[in-house]
């Protein structure tokens, strides 16, 4: 279960890094893409660049490109297919969607809790691999 801000890969920044930028953006949603690279302040003069604060570097000028997650709970395509009936986790919980509600709410069953209406970003889709 991906949360905002959790780890997803360090890649390197070649031809490939579109293709596999995109592959994680269809399996975990919105990313937040940082960039790493030995010489950052001599990338970002050469570019005509500032750094800020942090001394981070646009992902597009970096040797290396780490991801992470940008969001939380499930993606909102995630959201769309979800049915009623459909089982769903949260902090380790396994319940089902009782009924659905707008583009954002899902009224969800827990064993042993009321039923209760929650949002997207408070649940994650329940998948065998996760138990």
């Amino acid at each position: 279960m991906f949360q905002k801000g959790s780890f997803i890969a360090r890649i390197p920044n070649d031809g490939n890094a579109a293709a596999k930028i995109a592959e994680f953006k269809e399996r975990y949603g919105q990313l937040r893409l940082c960039g790493r690279h030995k010489d950052r302040k001599g990338t970002m003069l050469a570019h005509g660049l500032r750094q800020n604060n942090h001394r981070d570097i646009p992902w597009r000028l970096a040797q290396e490109i780490v991801v992470y997650r940008n969001e939380n709970g499930m993606t909102f395509n995630q959201f769309q297919s979800l049915q009623v009936g459909d089982m769903v986790q949260k902090y380790g919980n396994i319940g089902i969607v009782v009924d659905k509600r707008g583009k954002n709410q899902v009224k969800v069953a827990f064993p042993n809790e009321p039923t209760h209406w929650t949002t997207r970003q408070e649940v994650n889709p329940f998948t065998q691999e996760q138990s």
